[in-house]
């Protein structure tokens, strides 16, 4: 499940087709130059603010327009959230995006940033909230960091994980951890960054029963992760998402 793809296929499938695009581009205006104008929020915000404000507002009556929009501040967001959360939470995040989009404050400064800090937030509450019901037919989750949502469910009473994706998962990590040490080796990456990351969010995705992170810990991991983020993507890919 990756609902980054389905999204961007949906935007692919807008610049493909004007006779689809939205109020904005009728209007001359290029939706590649949209999306890159919203995502470049910093450190001037007002031009980002002015075409999310006008995309949101043609949302109204052209749902093409919020596609755009959540097109735009999908990365972002996916930054933003635990690289080893289940691709469900992933995508209950962009639901409460665009949630967000349609009922938030647009006045103040640095719209793109405070809506998806918002999603964000929206998507952890609700993670918090879940509670097991039930003795014999237990229906929800205990409430636990999204960041150990995607091992609990590889680990539930009487689940066996698949051994093709166990391979796969464990080669995934061997020729990340190589291409992050040849790295470290050029010269390219700290090596406290590696380490930040390595035993403050790998080590916990991987193996079960270790403490939770402190807030230091888990603020150095998000800093390190972003760093590594090129390498992370290239050899682990959703799953460590």
């Amino acid at each position: 499940m990756n609902p980054y793809r389905d999204l961007d296929d949906a935007y692919q499938r807008l610049a493909r087709r004007p006779a689809r695009r939205t109020i904005l581009t009728r209007q001359g205006a290029d939706l590649d130059a949209i999306v890159a104008t919203i995502r470049d929020d910093t450190p001037n915000s007002g031009p980002s603010d002015l075409t999310l404000r006008a995309l949101i507002a043609a949302g109204r009556t052209d749902p093409d327009a919020l596609t755009v929009a959540l097109y735009a501040l999908a990365p972002e967001l996916r930054a933003r959230l635990s690289r080893t959360a289940t691709g469900e939470y992933h995508a209950d995040a962009l639901g409460d995006l665009a949630l967000v989009i349609l009922d938030s404050d647009l006045d103040r400064p640095g719209l793109a940033h405070r809506l998806v800090n918002r999603a964000h937030n929206r998507v952890w509450r609700s993670a918090r909230r879940v509670h097991t019901r039930g003795v014999l037919n237990v229906t929800t989750t205990v409430p636990c960091p999204p960041d150990r949502l995607a091992r609990l469910h590889d680990h539930r009473p009487g689940v066996t994980a698949d051994v093709a994706d166990t391979v796969i998962n464990r080669v995934d990590l061997e020729r990340f951890q190589t291409a992050v040490e040849t790295a470290i080796a050029d010269g390219l990456i700290p090596p406290a960054v590696w380490a930040a990351y390595r035993d403050h969010r790998l080590h916990r995705a991987v193996t079960v029963g270790l403490p939770a992170s402190s807030s230091r810990e888990r603020v150095a991991a998000h800093r390190a992760a972003r760093r590594l983020a090129p390498y992370i993507d290239t050899y682990l890919g959703l799953h460590a998402a």
